[in-house]
């Protein structure tokens, strides 16, 4: 449990959402392996999660995850951006780590060091990398098309709304929710009542699909600074 695996996958989730850029995603997707913004990208996701292990004699793991995520981002670079793609990708890049931190150093981590890394990893993956799913898996299973819909428009307030609510869970405030989806309904009524029931239906999914992975983060972060 005290393994590096949280520290480093602070740094791959630090590297591979907020420090990567749409424009940089899109120069990939358009050049494939040939894009500096791809390497530039690796470089970064190589080196991030070694640096947050504060370990810099682990410095040989850099070239082992450069090469990994480069190949695994060139083969997503040529596949449809689809949900299940974007899960198989991450879980790569996770599962390589996890077998870096967990087989090949005994290193380990004091405990409140560690509780700050689990802690760092839920909200990092409450904000962008969380967003994108759950917009996914939106378009997958809705037909609308309108920009009123779309889950970028209100990216900023899921974000801080999953923020609040994995805040609620971990400090026992569970009923807090219920105001927060309350307040959330009364703002978006007038919306909501104008645009006709399929704005109505996608409203409540998205509510419902950020709501549950934010308990779902927050109950998961408990679980596991459980002493």
């Amino acid at each position: 449990m005290n393994t590096l695996f949280f520290s480093m996958l602070a740094g791959h989730l630090v590297a591979d959402f907020w420090l990567q850029p749409a424009s940089w995603v899109s120069h990939k997707k358009e050049n494939g392996w040939k894009s500096k913004k791809l390497i530039l990208h690796t470089l970064i996701a190589s080196i991030l999660p070694v640096i947050f292990t504060l370990e810099l004699k682990l410095w040989w793991f850099v070239p082992i995850i450069f090469l990994t995520h480069y190949l695994i981002d060139v083969v997503k670079s040529r596949m449809k951006q689809t949900m299940w793609f974007f899960i198989a990708d991450q879980v790569l890049h996770i599962g390589i780590i996890w077998i870096l931190a967990t087989f090949f150093t005994k290193i380990t981590i004091p405990e409140n060091l560690l509780h700050f890394w689990i802690y760092v990893c839920g909200f990092v993956l409450i904000t962008n990398p969380l967003g994108i799913l759950a917009g996914m898996f939106l378009k997958s299973v809705t037909k609308l098309e309108s920009n009123a819909v779309q889950l970028n428009a209100s990216a900023w307030i899921g974000i801080f709304e999953r923020i609040l609510i994995v805040i609620f869970v971990t400090t026992g405030q569970i009923q807090a929710i219920g105001f927060l989806v309350a307040a959330k309904s009364v703002f978006r009524f007038s919306e909501i009542q104008h645009e006709g029931n399929p704005k109505a239906e996608y409203f409540l999914l998205g509510t419902l699909v950020s709501f549950t992975i934010a308990i779902v983060v927050g109950f998961g972060i408990k679980l596991l600074i459980v002493d």
